[in-house]
């Protein structure tokens, strides 16, 4: 009986699997021990234990921080005023049901609730307008840097960049920084490319509708497309041998953009994701062509002296207002990804603008006639357009600012909001 005993000591009983590979064998264990494949069996049914252990209180923990959540959203929405919660309002289901006006229906509930309206959309979903632009401009210098998906979505396709950031008093900033240089470089060769913009948009159109069916959405694609190249980079533009390729290359980044930039971590092993990676790469490798093309271009024919190079090559790399002439130049990484994302912003913008300007037109024949009559009457006064004559065109200047207030927000579209109203009557 002692014997017995001994030999089953704990203190020669293999407890861990570190002791069990340090010992002799299972030759050297003891017989109460069951053998060696009986311990190693019990071993790993009790890792396997511990694990689904660990995922069970993993799962339960996301699972907490989600209902909390959820709470959360519940509770601070209650405190804003708006119509029943959930369910119990059937107008917004009737709405998106019947594909209606969303805005005018806002429009409702704004005059019964005022400037701040909750509305749930869904049980984790709350939508919430805001009506009073002193409100507005609050909400965006709140929410500072906390909205990641757009620059994150840049910052993927484009790579390092500065010029667009979710901040509003950066957004400002740069933004006057933009008007600045688009102003120089509008002033200084606006006229002189205008009939070439317009040559290339028809040679374009023409070449594809020789082939395949137009609409308006890709024509006015293709006119933002070639007033902001134009724009930014000259005649350069105009006459690169690889404008349809980068035109192409930027429609696919900017597609797939906000996909791939909504996942938390990389998805690196996708074919998918390496072959965005890819068309990234090559778009890269066109902008610093066409940047180059257009530095050459410019250093030789003089459009600009160096004082105004140095300040819109400071712009572009994203500072700010008062530093975009005085700061240090970034590195060229970060100004090939600045005019990447400007290229991307612009052209997305620019497009849904002018395909909203063109549907305003079909849908109201007349004003397709006022405005005619308006452009022919400038022209008849002075040979020469100039800023004054333009703004003179009461009209025109409607039609473009009611069809910026109604451009809807996209994923890389940021509202435009008008300083001033205009009366036409």
């Amino acid at each position: 009986m002692a014997s017995s005993t001994s030999s089953c000591d704990s203190t020669a009983v293999p407890f861990t699997l570190l002791g069990a590979l340090l010992t002799a064998g299972p030759a050297a264990w003891p017989a109460c021990v069951g053998g060696g494949r009986a311990f190693l069996r019990d071993y790993a049914q009790r890792g396997t234990n511990a694990l689904l252990w660990a995922v069970l209180l993993a799962v339960t923990w996301v699972l907490l921080v989600r209902v909390a959540a959820l709470l959360r959203l519940w509770a601070l929405g209650s405190r804003i005023p708006g119509p029943r919660a959930l369910l119990a309002d059937p107008g917004l289901a009737d709405v998106l049901r019947t594909g209606g006006d969303i805005t005018g229906f806002l429009s409702k509930l704004h005059s019964s609730y005022g400037p701040v309206v909750r509305l749930w959309v869904g049980p984790s979903q709350l939508l919430v307008s805001v009506k009073d632009p002193t409100l507005v401009k609050e909400v965006l210098t709140k929410a500072e840097d906390k909205l990641p998906l757009t620059g994150r979505t840049y910052n993927l396709a484009c790579g390092r960049l500065s010029l667009f950031v979710s901040s509003f008093e950066k957004v400002k900033s740069t933004r006057e920084s933009l008007k600045i240089f688009l102003n120089e470089k509008l002033t200084i060769g606006g006229n002189l490319n205008s009939f070439k913009v317009i040559d290339a948009i028809m040679y374009r159109s023409d070449s594809i509708m020789s082939k395949d069916f137009l609409d308006s959405r890709s024509f006015s694609r293709h006119m933002a497309f070639n007033i902001i190249g134009a724009t930014l980079f000259g005649d350069a533009f105009l006459d690169w041998s690889d404008t349809v390729t980068y035109e192409e290359l930027l429609m696919m980044v900017a597609k797939d953009g906000c996909f791939w930039a909504s996942y938390a971590v990389c998805p690196f092993w996708k074919p998918s994701y390496r072959r965005y990676q890819t068309l990234c790469a090559k778009l890269k490798i066109l902008t610093e062509s066409i940047i180059r093309k257009s530095r050459d271009q410019n250093s030789s024919v003089h459009h600009f002296d160096q004082r105004s190079y140095q300040k819109s090559e400071g712009m572009m790399a994203g500072h700010s207002l008062l530093g975009a002439a005085e700061e240090s130049l970034s590195s060229e990484e970060e100004i090939c990804g600045n005019i990447m994302g400007l290229m991307l912003h612009g052209i997305s913008t620019s497009a849904n603008l002018i395909g909203n300007i063109l549907t305003r037109l079909v849908v109201f024949p007349k004003l397709q006639d006022q405005l005619h009559a308006e452009i022919v009457a400038a022209c008849n006064e002075s040979s020469e357009l100039e800023v004054d004559d333009v703004l003179r065109m009461r009209f025109l200047l409607a039609t473009v600012c009611e069809s910026a207030r109604l451009l809807p927000a996209g994923p890389l579209l940021q509202r435009c909001s008008l300083k001033h109203g205009m009366q036409v009557f």
